[in-house]
C-alpha cells in the first residue's frame, strides 16, 4: 500500500484505527515469536529457573509489544503534533509501568527460587531473610518507577530526591519504632532462636509461631487465638523454644504420713523406684527417688526422670500411668495422708 495513501489517514477514521490495530497485532506477534525463541533456548537449558523466568516476563512483555506496536503504526497515520507529543508521553508512561511490573514479577520469581534452593540445602537462616530481602527490592523497584514517571511529565526529580532525603530523616525520627522493631526481626532471623512452625514462650505469651515478619512476630496461642509481638520485644525477651527439647522430664513429688516408719519409708522408695525403671520410656540413668524432708507438716517424696520422646501425646498416657502406680504403692504400703473428715 502506497505511502502516501497511508498518510492521508486519520487516528479517528475506521481505516486509521485499523492502522493502529494492525501494528498493534503486529507487535503482539512479533513479541510473542521473540518469547518462543526464549522459551525454546531455556528449555534446551534443562534449567528450572531459565522457564521461570520466561513465564514471568511473558505477560507485560505481550502488553508491551502492543503497545510499541501501536506506537509505531503512527508514523503512517495523520496525527496533529500535541497529540502525538501526548500519545508519547503515554507510551512513556505505560512502558514504565509494564517494565516495573516485570521487574515485582521477576522478584516473586527469584524469591520463590531462592526459598526453595535455600530449604533443600538446609540453609534456613538465608531462607528466611530472602522474604525481607525481596520487600526492600520491591520498594525500591516501585520507587524507581514513580520516579521515573514524575521525570516523564517535566518534573524536575532532583529536588524530589532531596526532599525525600530530609523527610527520610523525619520519617526515622518518628518511625523509630519502626526500625526498631524491623532490626528486632532481622535479630531473631539471623540468630534463629525461633522458626515458623516452633512451640515456645516468649515472655508470658506461649503458642506455636505462625509468621516472623517486618515488624511483628505471631504466635498461636492453645486457645487459638492469634497474638502479635513486636519483633523489638521478642529480640530483648526470654524464649523458650519447647520444639528443641530432647526429651521430657517426669516430676512428682508425693505426699506422705509425716510419721512414717523409717524401715517402711526406705522399702517404699525402692518399689517406686522399681515402679518407675519398669516403665520402658524412662531413661533408666536418669531415674531418681528421694526422701525431701518434711514441708508444712507433710513428708516429700520427689521421683524425677526423663524421657526420649519430645512429643506431648506419647508422654501424657506415660506420666498419667506411672503416677497412679506411684500413688497406689504408697496406698499399699500405708504411707497416704489420712482423708479429713470434716
Amino acid at each position: 500500500m502506497p505511502t502516501s495513501e497511508l498518510t492521508a489517514r486519520n487516528l479517528t477514521d475506521l481505516d486509521g484505527l485499523l492502522v493502529l490495530a494492525v501494528g498493534a497485532g503486529a507487535g503482539l506477534v512479533l513479541c510473542r515469536l521473540l518469547l518462543a525463541i526464549v522459551r525454546r533456548v531455556a528449555s534446551a537449558a534443562t534449567n528450572i529457573a531459565h522457564e521461570a523466568f520466561v513465564r514471568a516476563v511473558t505477560p507485560p512483555s505481550l502488553l508491551l509489544g502492543v503497545v510499541l506496536g501501536a506506537r509505531a503504526s503512527l508514523r503512517w497515520l495523520r496525527v496533529e503534533p500535541q497529540l502525538d507529543g501526548d500519545i508519547a508521553l503515554g507510551v512513556q508512561v505505560v512502558s514504565t509501568v509494564l517494565v516495573a511490573w516485570g521487574a515485582l514479577r521477576i522478584a516473586a520469581t527469584i524469591e520463590e527460587l531462592a526459598k526453595t534452593t535455600l530449604n533443600s540445602s538446609g540453609r534456613t537462616t538465608g531462607a528466611m531473610l530472602v522474604p525481607v530481602a525481596m520487600r526492600i527490592i520491591r520498594w525500591i523497584i516501585i520507587l524507581a518507577a514513580l520516579l521515573t514517571v514524575i521525570s516523564q511529565f517535566g518534573i524536575d526529580v532532583t529536588n524530589f530526591i532531596a526532599g525525600l532525603g530530609i523527610g527520610g530523616i523525619a520519617m526515622a525520627l518518628a518511625a523509630q519504632k519502626t526500625l526498631e522493631n524491623l532490626f528486632g526481626g532481622l535479630s531473631v532471623v539471623l540468630d534463629q532462636p525461633l522458626r515458623p512452625g516452633d512451640s515456645c514462650r516468649i515472655g508470658s505469651v506461649k503458642g506455636v509461631v505462625e509468621e516472623i515478619g517486618l515488624r511483628s512476630t505471631r504466635l498461636r496461642t492453645p486457645d487459638q487465638t492469634l497474638v502479635s509481638l513486636p519483633n523489638a520485644t521478642v529480640a530483648n525477651a526470654e524464649i523458650e523454644n519447647m520444639s528443641k527439647r530432647t526429651g521430657r522430664r517426669y516430676h512428682m513429688v508425693l505426699p506422705m504420713r509425716p510419721d512414717a516408719p523409717a524401715d517402711v519409708l526406705e522399702a517404699c522408695t525402692r518399689e517406686l523406684a522399681a515402679l518407675m525403671r519398669a516403665e520402658s520410656m524412662l531413661t533408666a540413668s536418669s531415674i531418681g527417688v528421694e526422701v525431701k524432708g518434711w514441708s508444712a507438716g507433710i513428708l516429700e517424696v520427689e521421683c524425677t526422670a526423663t524421657t526420649d520422646t519430645t512429643q506431648g501425646s506419647d508422654f501424657a498416657p506415660v506420666r498419667e500411668r506411672l503416677t497412679i502406680a506411684l500413688l497406689r504403692e504408697i496406698e499399699a504400703k500405708g504411707l497416704n495422708l489420712p482423708n479429713k473428715v470434716s
